[in-house]
């Protein structure tokens, strides 16, 4: 185990991750294991915007389609 991965934060582990190299498998082998203990240091959180509409699609549990209509 490469301990100066442990040192990294989670945005210079999604950056590397990529590489074809043996930094980049190891930065995938720490992201996998950050996952797995649930260790989020919150560098690389994608900001969501609150007051973005989300459009469910109606259910269709219960529903017969023939030829492609639901009936």
């Amino acid at each position: 185990m490469n301990l100066t991965f442990l040192n990294k934060t989670d945005k210079q582990l999604e950056a590397i991750k990529f590489d074809s190299t043996t930094d980049g498998k190891l930065a995938r082998q720490e992201v996998r294991r950050r996952k797995l203990v649930g260790y989020c240091d919150g560098t690389a959180i994608k900001y969501v915007d609150p007051k973005a509409v989300t459009v469910d699609p109606e259910s269709s549990v219960g529903q017969v389609r023939i030829n492609g209509v639901l009936q």
